[in-house]
């Protein structure tokens, strides 16, 4: 191997002696930049393996998903489908939920027919008063969730029972000596802040709550009513209850409601 050559540098003299001093050279070394071929081959297994772990992991996910969304329940893996657990709600409670949202129709149709309509202002003037009765925001949220209730159903039950009450509070006959009768054996029910702050022997004034106490108590009346003039009317509607008997099927059988319903619209129209 050739020594490297060493450049010549400036000298000193000290005392009559010249020194020559070597600076050393220093080599090159060659940086070798990797091949991009040398990577390539591992490139592709990597994606497979990537494309793999992905495609588990949706599948998975997937699977996930039918098991919740399909199933009211997993036990140890095991899904209780949700068809298992209607077939259960509907053998337990099927024919008492179906009148009871067939009765909701008639209602509504019969609000139709006698153009009996609620604002929104009513409604909310009501929960309004159930929120405040229940003791606040915090209390009514709580109420909602105690009883598996949204608050847009609420709402829906509000705005049907503002409808009954509508339709058959001018049908109520009563006297102020029932509703004074009605105070005094309910006020205390009616009105539990104001009762509980009352002296020993203390009552309510009734006329001071009259008002309240009858709204109160037409909205009583009207529930008393509203079985047996919904169950009156069971008569007048053509009622397919499919939770107490297999549905029948009929030649042109929904054409012929159609034409039925277009026609018995006509007639109303022609009446008014």
């Amino acid at each position: 191997m050739a020594k490297a050559k060493s450049k010549p540098v400036k000298t000193e003299k000290s005392k009559g002696v010249t020194l020559r001093i070597k600076k050393p050279t220093i080599p090159k070394v060659k940086i070798t930049k990797p091949k991009l071929e040398n990577y390539k081959k591992f490139i592709k297994p990597a994606i497979v393996v990537l494309v793999v772990i992905v495609s588990f992991f949706l599948i998975d996910l997937a699977v996930q998903y039918l098991n919740n969304g399909y199933s009211v329940a997993v036990v140890n893996g095991v899904r209780i489908s949700n068809n298992e657990y209607h077939k259960k709600l509907e053998k337990l409670y099927g024919q008492s939920t179906a009148k009871q949202l067939i009765d909701e129709e008639i209602i509504r149709q019969e609000a139709k027919k006698a153009d009996v309509k609620v604002e929104e202002e009513e409604v909310q003037e009501r929960l309004d008063e159930i929120i405040s009765s229940i003791g606040g925001q915090e209390s009514y949220e709580a109420a909602l969730v105690a009883n598996n209730l949204t608050e847009q159903e609420l709402r829906d039950q509000i705005e049907l029972d503002l409808i009954l009450k509508k339709i058959l509070e001018p049908s109520i006959e009563y006297t102020d000596d029932d509703v004074k009768a009605f105070f005094d054996q309910y006020s205390a029910v009616i009105f539990p802040n104001e009762t509980a702050a009352l002296e020993d022997g203390e009552k309510l004034d009734y006329e001071l709550y009259k008002d309240k106490t009858l709204d109160v108590y037409l909205q009583q009346e009207v529930e008393n009513k509203k079985y047996t003039w919904i169950d009156g009317l069971y008569g007048e509607y053509r009622i397919q209850d499919n939770s107490v008997e297999k549905p029948k099927y009929g030649v042109f059988t929904t054409t012929v409601n159609i034409i039925k319903n277009l026609t018995e619209k006509a007639n109303s129209n022609e009446s008014e």
